[in-house]
């Protein structure tokens, strides 16, 4: 591909040697600033707005990277695309693809087949540069939140850099080309204000976007490009703003500001919070920030400023990327080998992730950035600057080592599979399978007795590798979040049967699978409505409230119901628990006036990310694992309140089967409990607790 401009003088001016120097003491201590605040949120959740780091650095890439073009512009009246990707790929790839690397091969031998899988695909869209839409769409999956996090979740702003950096040479070329075209006369002032013009729509239109993206979608406004590309376009205005920022006179004005900046930056990290509505309007402040301190050294150093220029602002600055890249995955996968929260757990971890930076940036990235890899030779001529021709030998290249790298994956994927002997675990329900005989050693009835022998680790069920899969069905018939709820029904075609239903969110669901498999042999029909949010209340939260009011007019219009099930979330409801409690009352007692029996299960005791990472733990015991009794229940449940206070309701309480006198296990009757830290249950230990439901069913409609 090649492409020409005719080009005179640039008439911008960003980017000369005089206004952008080779070095930047002020850009190095804002690195270090910004890799510290990250790896301390990461590794402490302190300070509280750590992660805001990010927002410092997308500032900072939109900056370099725009008066580095800029530069190039002026000198050479154009762009050459090739060299800027050849640096670009030089400077990110080699780092990168280590740790990606290193991180996926870790992964397999620390981590559940599962999550290896999960690992690896993370892993491919990271090195893509996609793993923010990839973790965009992962974030906003329901049965994904309550997963341990991914060693290469942090790729996900390296992702939102890269493809500005795909988009925004083109885009200043474009300017130019149109400038020259059109703008003959005076071609540096068009430039000038169709540089400011696009620029300042960008952070205009992208401002407003995640401003009303993260009200609504906050997920995906974390992670989008679209809401993100603002703060990179902030730092590409004040590479644009270079020629008049540099005329700042050398008093203390140029101090002023920069401490004026670094205040903001201060009060950003330990003032916001993870509850603020992020990244607008809640990265303004940090933006802006960075802003006036890149802003206050443009053209000209500012003297004490030794918070940016001491010597270990200038270490963490230069080795910024290489720490940024190794601290996450050090600290995930650390933490499948040693208890956190515990103080060798935090010395190990910043000890490895130090030492890998140094070792990866002194003996690996920096060798490759000062050599000639990839490197060529471009000879500008006067007037034609732009110059990109990829020879077919070299798209063959890249195209062989794609599909190697695809067909490793692939096998890779295929292996996991096999090893950890999952495949769909979400598939129709078997209502033809014969029931479970009771055990009293497996599951439920299990908890407490010190007869039940204990198995070895590796024979608790489901299976270490696949208990975070293990759903049998339950949510085969599902209202994902924004979708309409949607209603099956199972068990009994008798024209006698008795007609029951179960109504919630996905912790009712995750009775299911037990309830449907014993519904033939007492002659029941259950239909479900279940889904995403759907508590059985009026009025109901979120945005399930229209569906639960729909289906609250569809049950009283039609035929009764002999029993209702339902089940909830203690953590999910109204504003508080009195008004949850009100409004299970208010739903309920509508339909009880009726003839219909309430079923209320009280909700299954809460679990912590502490238990999970426990139990999945190299070289752990995960009879070891749970949680204090006291501390899992430490969430009232407004529905036990309801069930007592509504005439024609019956509670059935599971928590005995949950949990001894004073502790809730991981694992009881050698079936692990729980799938994740959403507190849902797996559908094997649901099955032991099937026969107690079914007791309580059969009671209420007695």
């Amino acid at each position: 591909m090649t492409a020409d401009i005719k080009s005179g003088s640039s008439g911008v001016g960003v980017g000369q040697a005089g206004h952008i120097s080779s070095f930047r003491p002020d850009l190095q201590g804002l690195r270090a600033v910004a890799v510290i605040a990250v790896v301390l949120d990461h590794l402490l959740d302190w300070p509280s707005g750590g992660f805001v780091g990010v927002d410092i650095f997308f500032v900072l890439s939109g900056f370099f990277i725009t008066a580095l073009l800029l530069r190039e512009l002026h000198r050479t009246g154009g762009l050459s695309f090739k060299e800027f990707y050849i640096r670009r790929a030089r400077r990110i790839l080699p780092a990168a693809l280590l740790v990606l690397l290193v991180t996926v091969t870790a992964g397999y031998i620390v981590f559940p087949a599962t999550r290896a899988k999960e690992t690896l695909v993370d892993t491919l869209w990271a090195a893509l540069f996609a793993a923010n839409w990839r973790f965009e769409r992962v974030g906003t999956d329901y049965f994904q939140e309550g997963l341990p996090p991914s060693p290469v979740q942090h790729f996900w702003s390296l992702s939102i850099e890269e493809q500005f950096y795909f988009v925004w040479p083109a885009v200043l070329l474009g300017i130019f080309v149109i400038a020259a075209k059109f703008g003959l006369r005076r071609r540096g002032v068009c430039r000038r204000y169709a540089l400011i013009g696009v620029v300042g729509a960008t952070v205009a239109v992208s401002f407003g976007w995640a401003t009303m993206q993260s009200s609504t979608e906050p997920t995906t406004a974390y992670f989008s490009t679209f809401t993100r590309v603002w703060e990179l376009s902030v730092g590409a205005a004040v590479a644009i703003a270079g020629p008049a920022l540099a005329r700042l006179p050398r008093t203390f004005i140029r101090p002023a500001i920069a401490y004026f900046g670094l205040s903001g930056l201060a009060a950003s990290l330990f003032l916001i919070t993870p509850d603020t509505q992020f990244p607008g309007p809640g990265a303004v402040v940090p933006v802006l920030s960075t802003t006036l301190v890149v802003g206050a050294f443009q053209g000209s150093s500012v003297y004490g400023m030794a918070p940016l220029t001491n010597k270990a602002a200038q270490y963490f600055g230069s080795s910024s990327y290489s720490l940024y890249l190794w601290h996450w995955p050090v600290f995930v996968l650390l933490a499948a080998i040693m208890p956190e929260q515990q103080l060798s757990y935090y010395v190990v971890a910043v000890v490895i992730a130090l030492a890998m930076s140094e070792l990866s940036f002194r003996h690996f990235e920096n060798p490759i950035h000062q050599s000639r890899w990839l490197e060529s030779e471009l000879d500008y001529s006067t007037a034609t600057v732009v110059r990109l021709r990829i020879t077919p030998k070299a798209w063959s290249l890249v195209g062989a080592l794609l599909a190697v790298a695809l067909v490793f994956s692939l096998l890779a994927i295929r292996i996991t599979d096999q090893r950890a002997g999952i495949g769909e675990t979400n598939e129709a329900l078997d209502t033809g399978r014969s029931v479970m005989e009771v055990d009293p050693c497996f599951g439920g009835p299990a908890i407490g007795s010190v007869r039940c022998p204990q198995l070895s680790p590796s024979e608790v069920t489901p299976s270490i590798d696949t208990f975070a899969k293990d759903t049998q069905g339950a949510f085969s018939c599902w209202r994902g979040e924004g979708e309409e709820i949607r209603s099956c029904t199972y068990g009994s075609t008798q024209p006698d049967a008795l007609r029951l239903a179960l109504i919630g969110d996905s912790h009712a669901a995750t009775l299911l699978p037990g309830l449907t498999r014993r519904l033939e042999e007492n002659n029941w029909s259950l239909t479900t409505y279940l889904g995403y949010g759907c508590q059985w209340q009026t009025p109901a939260p979120g945005d399930c409230n229209d569906d639960m009011q729909e289906l609250q007019s569809s049950l009283l219009a039609s035929e009764p119901y002999d029993a209702i099930v339902t089940t909830s979330g203690r953590k999910y409801g109204g504003p508080t628990e009195a008004a949850a409690e009100i409004a299970y009352q208010a739903a309920w007692s509508a339909i009880t006036a009726r003839g219909t029996k309430i079923v209320a299960v009280a909700d299954n005791p809460t679990v912590s990310a502490d238990v999970i990472a426990c139990v999945t733990r190299l070289g752990g015991d995960p009879f070891e694992c749970g949680t204090d009794r006291a501390q899992a229940l430490r969430d009232e449940d407004p529905l036990i309140a309801a069930a007592a206070k509504t005439p024609g309701a019956t509670l059935v309480d599971l928590t005995d089967s949950y949990c001894t006198a004073d502790r809730c296990p991981a694992v009881v009757g050698n079936v692990i409990v729980y799938r994740d830290t959403g507190g849902h249950v797996t559908a094997t230990f649901a099955e032991t607790l099937a026969p107690k439901l079914v007791a309580g069913i059969r009671a209420a409609l007695a």
